[in-house]
């Protein structure tokens, strides 16, 4: 927990002196963790990330009734740290303005996306709630440690009441915010800016990778470095079995042989901005580990052939 609350830095006043000077956050710092991560909210930098986070408060916490209990109690919900409860209010928010809960290049996920996977950032809200010992919305206990994390009622499909409730909510509360709060910003947020800004360029830049233009040849050569030669006559080039078998394992050999993977045996992932559906390196059993696939199928060794294609 300490990594993802470190990032107070960019935060003025109360929260990160606290933090200083008990090395762990307040308890509303937690339930801002939770909050941010259960909305898609890596960091409220802006007045328009503000907004975003309180547009989408209503929707991860719809559950709860957020909206009623703000307009009949003047606060948001309670939550839990340490096996204490506690309110969280508007001023509880104010005060983490500058608040970082993750480090991605963006400050808030893409609209859409969100919408259609509510249910995917409760869930990581759950779990990291879990092992951190707070929680706005609790799982469900169960048996199967796994299981705890679904939540205890069915997200909605956000209809038009729902997303006019939304944005009643965020305006509502933005109506009580100081404009000072976004122009007194902490310095330390501009050279963050920059370096975000380095970041997304960088992302623009990267090469996409199409196996339509990759040479038959290449191909041949790299399905006989994965698979047994007679596996490699079942996958002839552009059938549903060579995109379904053979493509995914060249694509990943590609961004290996590129430098585009960070190679850490069963941590292998990809590099910032780049797109890999793990979905496509599911074995049996329903798990995944890159490490174990790039071992199996040699993929280290198709580098001389897939290195500065398509740079």
């Amino acid at each position: 927990m300490e990594h993802i609350i470190s990032e107070l830095r960019y935060v003025k006043g109360v929260p990160i002196e606290y933090f200083k000077k008990h090395n762990e956050g307040m308890p509303s710092t937690y339930a801002m963790i939770w909050c941010m991560m259960a909305t898609g909210i890596s960091r409220i930098f802006t007045k328009e990330d503000m907004k975003e986070f309180m547009f989408r408060l209503p929707l991860a916490l719809h559950s709860i009734d957020l909206v009623e209990t703000w307009l009949i109690k003047d606060r948001l919900m309670h939550y839990k740290h340490k096996e204490n409860e506690y309110v969280l209010t508007l001023d509880d928010v104010m005060m983490h303005f500058g608040m970082e809960a993750s480090d991605h290049y963006e400050n808030f996920s893409d609209r859409e996306t969100y919408l259609q996977e509510i249910s995917l950032g409760i869930n990581a809200a759950m779990i990291v709630g879990c092992f951190g010992n707070f929680s706005v919305i609790e799982p469900e206990k169960s048996k199967n440690f796994w299981e705890m994390f679904a939540p205890p009622k069915p997200v909605p499909e956000p209809g038009l009441e729902l997303m006019a409730k939304a944005e009643f909510f965020a305006n509502d509360l933005m109506r009580f915010i100081p404009v000072d709060i976004f122009k007194n910003r902490n310095p330390k947020m501009i050279e963050k800016e920059k370096e975000l800004a380095a970041r997304v360029e960088r992302i623009k830049n990267l090469p996409e990778f199409d196996i339509k233009k990759v040479p038959p040849g290449i191909i041949r050569k790299c399905l006989e470095i994965m698979f047994k030669e007679e596996y490699v006559n079942y996958l002839p080039y552009k059938t549903e079995a060579f995109y379904k078998k053979g493509e995914p394992n060249i694509y990943l050999a590609w961004l290996i042989a590129n430098d585009f993977m960070v190679m850490d045996g069963p941590g292998t992932h990809e590099k910032e901005g780049v797109e890999l559906d793990y979905m496509d390196y599911v074995r049996e059993g329903g798990l995944f580990n890159l490490g174990e696939t790039i071992e199996m199928y040699c993929l280290e060794d198709l580098g001389s052939m897939l290195k500065g294609l398509f740079l």
